[in-house]
């Protein structure tokens, strides 16, 4: 009974809001149909996301390579798009992650931690390259803001502590990865202290362990960071290219690269299948910072674009299903601390 009760309670959220973003003037179904008769604007931005994808697939594969783990191209693209099919098919962002996490542990027999490690280093990388854009455009969108609208300032006041802080807490991340040795590394070390009390951690501890198996990996690390950097440069692009068929052409490029990542970290929020509602909400409220009253219509073609990639990865998922279970190459001579 719970469990349809938290449901219920998640599609009367996003149903609300959805309501709520139309009646207000936020969502109109008119204006995203239009936008498709810009239709050099949707396939430049689809075609992007798609290619962003499959860069996905290599940033995790390199990841995977430094633990040891040989999987293999044609297999890291299927759990990849799997992990996007889930996405949209479970709430939140992040469900993906979980099941490439439940499939790559049956393959990778005795290396759960290490598969468990590179998803979650992924994921990071993600989001740190994220708020990084964010912060380093911040800058630059601020005049656009107060030329947009001038009463501006208190929104960007309560956002940008948050930008400027995640943005410093990322790179103080990587700083503490590359520069603390594993011997010095007082996270380890307590975690250690609380395995021999309660062993039941062994498995918290092995993660860890994976994670800073790259502060050894440092030129993956580097390349991972600056291929999430292209990445994420192209899903701005293709949020202003969405952004232009809906008749935005005077959008400022910094103003949106400034805000749609706080708008794509909402989305991670686990209330509705690819970030319906929430995510509507969130681009319509940081557009509205720019003066544009068409943010969750463009959250909308983001969403349409991602409901794609995920059919993608459902029909790679049914052939998933029936292959026979492919085991993955573990490399000796890279052992895990």
């Amino acid at each position: 009974m719970k469990k349809y009760l938290k449901l219920a309670l998640k599609i009367g959220v996003v149903v609300g809001l959805l309501v709520f973003l139309s009646q207000k003037g936020f969502l109109s179904v008119q204006d995203t149909r239009r936008a498709f008769s810009h239709w050099e604007n949707i396939i430049f931005s689809v075609s992007i996301s798609l290619f962003c994808a499959l860069m996905g697939a290599i940033r995790w594969q390199w990841l995977l390579e430094a633990q040891g783990i040989e999987l293999g191209t044609l297999r890291t693209c299927e759990l990849t798009f799997v992990g996007n099919f889930f996405n949209v098919a479970l709430p939140g962002a992040v469900s993906g992650d979980v099941i490439k996490a439940f499939y790559i542990g049956r393959e990778v027999h005795g290396q759960r931690a290490r598969a468990f490690g590179s998803i979650l280093f992924d994921r990071v990388a993600g989001l740190s390259v994220l708020m990084l854009i964010s912060a380093i455009a911040l800058p630059f969108g601020e005049p656009a803001f107060a030329a947009a609208l001038p009463g501006s300032a208190p929104l960007l006041a309560t956002i940008k502590p948050f930008i400027m802080i995640a943005g410093g807490g990322f790179l103080f991340f990587y700083a503490y990865l590359f520069l603390v040795r594993d011997h010095f590394d007082p996270v380890l070390i307590a975690l250690h202290k609380l395995q021999k009390a309660m062993p039941k951690v062994h498995a918290i501890v092995r993660i860890y362990e994976s994670i800073r198996h790259y502060h050894h990996h440092r030129w993956v690390v580097v390349r991972v960071f600056l291929l999430s950097m292209f990445i994420q440069l192209l899903i701005g692009l293709s949020v202003v290219s969405f952004a232009r068929a809906l008749g935005e052409p005077t959008l400022p490029a910094a103003g949106i690269y400034t805000l749609f990542p706080l708008g794509l970290l909402v989305t991670a929020v686990p209330v509705a299948p690819a970030g319906v509602g929430t995510g509507h909400a969130a681009f319509a409220g940081l557009f509205r910072i720019l003066g544009s009253t068409n943010g969750a219509n463009v959250f909308t073609l983001v969403a349409m674009t991602q409901l794609l990639i995920g059919a993608i990865g459902g029909l790679v998922y049914l052939r998933f299903r029936s292959a026979a279970p492919q085991e993955a190459v573990v490399a000796q001579s890279s052992p895990l601390l």
